[in-house]
């Protein structure tokens, strides 16, 4: 038998080219960054808040005496507040220039993991159990469980692949395209100026804004979605209001110096008050999501209620006012003045300590 030997030398060039122009090309488009780790970290985040803390804020049926339930659970928040979030984000990056296809593909992995092991683990969302329990339950019924965690998660990951790619394309062939090279006498070349004359500044505002809006949908929505914003209220928006408070104390115009040199005008105070503002601000609006939230009823005022008729059975408890928004308004204070401070002193730190450096050796060049 004639073995046929083929040199690598003699293939043809245009195919070689091609090859390496497809390699080149895929992996630019499925790059990993900065950015792909900030949207991971948020939708995590999101994940955890959904997946975990949903049990306790819907009316889930009990298992009764089924050891395991009939099918995979499908609860409201993997069709509304999961896909609302991984299409943001893939909005988002889709719509910079450090976005590729690698974010879209691992974000939509990310929903039918998350949601496929809560339902394994917890039984379906309705019963948490020790580690022990729940390893012998699965010896007795694991397939069972697992065939239905497969079943749903490949129907997620499904719809999730859809929407992230969608809303991928969508924010790189259409959002980009807006807002990356617009017409700078058009509305959106003004935003984008605006944005990219502080970018700190447009990132803390902007996550505010979807928080707040974020509750304000779960006050409009109420039903369950109202336990849902108050997990939100109650252990989302302080740390939201420390990270982004802190972070708006890193801005040029936080700092004295830096003020003077950012912005040439004899009012120096009015930026200094409002830098020094966006704490409170943060926590007043803050404190109007709680009254949004809390303040309405249905059918009937609550004992001891202050209340005023809205139509459709629904009331305002004024009562509100005096119970639950000071002490949120207090802990959103708090915590946004932790973080501003923090940063703030910080930066003076490290700002006192180069300049004594700078100093010292000025002098020591004087004295040589």
């Amino acid at each position: 038998m004639t073995s046929v030997h083929i040199d690598p030398a003699a293939k043809d060039p245009r195919t070689t080219r091609f090859t390496n122009s497809f390699t080149r090309r895929f992996v630019r488009q499925c790059s990993w960054n900065r950015a792909h780790w900030i949207g991971v970290i948020a939708l995590g985040g999101l994940l955890w808040l959904t997946a975990y803390y949903y049990r306790y804020a819907a009316f889930l049926p009990e298992l009764g005496d089924r050891p395991v339930p009939d099918g995979f659970t499908w609860l409201p928040m993997m069709a509304i507040l999961w896909p609302a979030g991984l299409a943001l984000t893939n909005l988002i990056l889709g719509s910079i220039r450090s976005g590729s296809l690698s974010f879209p593909l691992v974000s939509a992995l990310m929903g039918p993991l998350g949601f496929g092991w809560a339902h394994l683990r917890m039984v379906g969302y309705v019963e948490y159990r020790r580690w022990s329990d729940w390893l012998s339950l699965m010896r007795a019924h694991g397939g069972e469980l697992l065939v239905q965690t497969l079943y749903g998660s490949a129907v997620l990951l499904l719809a999730y692949a859809a929407v992230a790619f969608a809303c991928y394309a969508i924010g790189r062939y259409g959002l980009r395209r807006l807002f990356l090279a617009p017409p700078p006498t058009s509305a959106s070349g003004r935003m984008l100026a605006w944005a990219r004359r502080d970018a700190v500044r447009f990132g803390c505002w902007l996550t505010l804004a979807v928080t707040y809006g974020l509750i304000l949908a779960f006050a409009l929505i109420r039903g369950e979605w109202v336990m849902v914003g108050a997990l939100t209220i109650n252990f989302a928006v302080p740390p939201i209001l420390l990270v982004a408070c802190g972070a708006y104390a890193t801005r040029d115009a936080a700092m004295p110096a830096g003020r003077r040199r950012a912005r040439r005008s004899a009012d120096v105070r009015l930026d200094w008050l409002r830098s020094l503002f966006f704490p409170a601000i943060g926590a007043l609006i803050g404190a109007v999501a709680v009254f949004v939230l809390s303040a309405p009823y249905q059918d009937e005022c609550p004992i001891n209620g202050v209340c005023t008729p809205i139509g459709g059975g629904w009331f305002i408890d004024w009562t509100a006012l005096v119970d639950m928004v000071p002490q949120f308004l207090v802990l959103y204070l708090a915590a946004g003045y932790i973080g501003y401070i923090a940063m703030l002193s910080a930066r003076l730190i490290v700002r006192a300590l180069r300049n004594f450096r700078n100093r010292t050796a000025s002098i020591g060049k004087e004295r040589s």
